[in-house]
């Protein structure tokens, strides 16, 4: 019997701040008498915090999608689906198959701003492009190689999608397929309509390294 997303988020938080609520209670009648137990009961109660916590980031990011998905209105020839679940078990937010049979992978990411930036990539000083924040430093969590990976697996375009920055704009590094778009879902629907298909062995990164793809040229 499965549930709802809700429903799994709050019972997941009820039971976190229960094991975390009770364990405290042990701990302060027991602990006094033995060390052990309050031990046992502090980690217990991390335990608990980090289950509601999780729960809660989770919660966070499924209303996020939901409500960023909701404002997309993309042409009716085309085909769209919302969750579609990739092979490697990636979830995409967005997978889209033009009229023309161009097909996209969009994941949905709260960051304000994002630059691109080479780091090395092995020990013999290779250099690959990668998604720093306005400060340098790379992004946490990097959705770079689950993204690509899950490009890969459907054949896809890889389009990461910003409707948080804070300035509007769509760019994509030399050496990369994946295109970023910054704005809003009218900015999206554009680059996704203006997109055109080239062929490259560009990477997106060291896990599709040296494979000929389709990519993205804005």
């Amino acid at each position: 019997m499965q549930h709802s997303p809700f429903v799994n988020w709050l019972a997941r938080v009820l039971l976190g701040v229960g094991l975390a609520l009770v364990s405290v209670q042990v701990g302060l009648i027991f602990g006094g008498n033995w060390w052990e137990v309050g031990a046992a009961c502090a980690v217990v109660a991390l335990v608990g915090i980090g289950i509601a916590a999780r729960a809660e980031w989770v919660e966070r990011r499924r209303r996020f999608l939901r409500r960023h998905c909701r404002t997309l209105s993309l042409p009716t020839p085309w085909s769209v689906k919302l969750d579609k679940r990739m092979r490697g078990g990636w979830t995409a937010p967005i997978a889209v198959i033009r009229d023309d049979g161009m097909r996209f992978v969009v994941d949905i990411q709260p960051f304000h701003s994002v630059n691109w930036a080479l780091a090395p990539r092995n020990r013999k000083g290779d250099m690959e492009p990668v998604l720093v924040d306005s400060r340098g430093r790379k992004l946490r969590p990097d959705p770079m190689p689950t993204l690509a990976a899950g490009a890969l697996a459907a054949s896809a375009a890889p389009v990461l999608w910003l409707p948080r920055a804070l300035e509007a704009g769509t760019h994509r590094h030399p050496d990369s397929n994946l295109v970023v778009v910054a704005g809003t879902a009218r900015d999206l629907k554009l680059a996704l309509q203006s997109s055109r298909r080239v062929a490259s062995n560009a990477q997106v990164n060291s896990t599709v390294s040296g494979l000929q793809e389709s990519r993205l040229t804005v």
